[in-house]
């Protein structure tokens, strides 16, 4: 399986973005930030996201989409 960059995981996570549910955007921000209250930061939680959509098939990729808008929001 070919490693996808960030950008193709986002692009990806766009066209299919989903707001509600167990695994929508929403959850997803509220998990990021969860972690950002932990103490860590949103660099290495997107840069841990992006290396678990390329290990773990069953990995919530919208994750990765989170932490990237949580960062623009910045």
């Amino acid at each position: 399986m070919a490693k996808k960059t960030l950008e193709q995981i986002i692009e990806r996570e766009k066209m299919c973005r989903c707001e509600e549910g167990e695994y929508g955007m929403k959850e997803c921000k509220d998990t990021v930030l969860m972690y950002l209250a932990w103490g860590k930061s949103l660099y290495s939680q997107l840069e841990e996201y992006v290396k678990r959509a390329n290990e773990d098939v069953f990995f919530n990729k919208r994750m990765v989409l989170a932490c990237w808008e949580l960062i623009n929001e910045q």
